[in-house]
């Protein structure tokens, strides 16, 4: 990483925000309180429309709706559900993954509010780096609320820069490097946009499903690519976040044929 510094990639990982925003959305549960419930990323591969997210998020599927128009709008999206069951329960669950193929009313009224992640932008087979040029971007539960007075939904994102963990420390979490990537939770060093200083962080329920994101730090002039889909938070070390790689999505919609897109270098779902 000749000659570059970390001034450099933390400008290009805040460069980078609204691009990451425009990608991502809140999942709500209860149309009443407007709870937040989850993370979702919006994602084109080849001419089909999904919404990539953790299992366990769309286990509620019949209850979620997505804030449309600032949040004054609800969408109950459509489409086709492809998840998988854990073997014995989400908390253990190493892959949680969720995948909502969307139908073409939710796709074009989604396309008012967000934008479609080209596949160009994903990075199979990703090598985990040590280096702080990870971001994660997503939703928590305890930055959203519903205005009463205003009947609509308004919530802060959560944006951490981070880094993976050494690839040896994997079995003490019961989490595979091919399968998963796990990083770092500093939550006393979060970046709060409305103040632009580092602070405390929150908690973190409700941001499962958003994207980890990998700035190549020699090649700062690419987009940010999406690695990972985040699913939990370590009750066993609150500094510790573990993600699905971005490839399990990938090889599921492939096994389904679904897509036709390349395959993993890492593994194959037979």
């Amino acid at each position: 990483m000749k000659n570059i510094t970390f001034k450099n990639i933390a400008q290009k990982q805040v460069e980078s925000i609204p691009r990451i925003r425009s990608y991502t959305c809140p999942l709500l549960k209860n149309k009443t309180n407007y709870k937040q419930h989850g993370t979702g990323v919006f994602v084109k591969i080849e001419s089909k429309y999904f919404l990539f997210t953790a299992a366990h998020v769309l286990d509620d599927i019949e209850d979620i709706f997505i804030p449309l128009k600032n949040g004054f709008d609800l969408l109950k999206p459509g489409g086709e559900i492809i998840k998988n069951e854990a073997t014995d329960n989400r908390a253990t669950d190493e892959l949680d993954l969720g995948i909502l193929i969307l139908d073409e009313l939710s796709v074009k009224d989604i396309l008012n509010d967000f934008i479609f992640l080209e596949c160009s932008d994903i990075e199979l087979s990703h090598t985990p780096s040590h280096f702080l040029n990870y971001l994660i971007f997503g939703y928590p539960t305890s930055w959203s609320k519903k205005s009463m007075t205003r009947n609509s939904f308004h919530t802060r994102s959560f944006i951490h820069q981070t880094n993976c963990i050494k690839t040896e420390d994997y079995t003490q979490y019961n989490r595979k490097e091919f399968l998963n990537l796990i990083v770092e939770y500093d939550r006393q060093n979060t970046l709060n946009l409305k103040s632009n200083n580092l602070s405390f962080g929150p908690n973190l329920f409700g941001i499962s499903g958003c994207g980890l994101w990998y700035i190549n730090p020699n090649d700062l002039n690419s987009s940010p690519k999406l690695v990972a889909i985040m699913n939990e938070w370590s009750i066993s070390n609150r500094s510790k976040l573990f993600a699905t790689r971005i490839d399990a999505f990938t090889e599921i919609l492939r096994k389904n044929n679904i897509i036709k897109y390349k395959e993993s270098s890492l593994f194959g779902f037979t």
